[in-house]
């Protein structure tokens, strides 16, 4: 399959993955909630996915139901002190720990569905490409979100 841009956004901040949900006795029963720092970023991520979405050309939606999507995630993560010795290299480096990516592309997926017009439902995405890095020396910590549909 052919994929064409739809867009390209950059989310500034570390990027945060979807925590595990909590639980809260009321007495009505229990609720469930996502934590501050989630949603934090889950609204950020909708924001600016929202702020630079075009309109659509005809339909309310850019993918309606049935049409897939392809989404891009690079998580670039704060740099630790420990890599920023002169002898550390200058540019991005591999982030093989903690935050889980699977959890990081959760956030990103769920902020994207709270922003209208791009999708039906995040079912569509039929293609995700990830990747988590620290930043290079000279960069800041941000998630850079690029949107695709079919060609054609």
């Amino acid at each position: 399959m052919t994929w064409t841009e739809l867009m390209r956004v950059l989310v500034p901040g570390e990027p945060v993955p979807k925590g595990r949900p909590r639980f809260a006795r009321t007495h009505r029963g229990v609720r469930t909630y996502s934590s501050k720092r989630t949603v934090d970023f889950e609204r950020s991520v909708a924001l600016y996915v929202g702020s630079g979405l075009p309109r659509p050309p005809r339909a309310s939606l850019w993918a309606p139901a049935g049409v897939p999507v392809r989404v891009d995630i690079v998580a670039v993560m704060k740099r630790p002190q420990r890599l920023q010795r002169k002898k550390d290299p200058p540019g991005r480096v591999e982030h093989a720990s903690r935050a889980d990516l699977d959890n990081v592309v959760k956030a990103v997926l769920d902020g994207i569905g709270i922003c209208p017009g791009l999708w039906e439902d995040d079912g569509q995405v039929q293609c995700i490409r990830a990747e988590k890095v620290y930043a290079a020396k000279d960069e800041n910590p941000h998630t850079l979100i690029a949107i695709y549909l079919p060609s054609g």
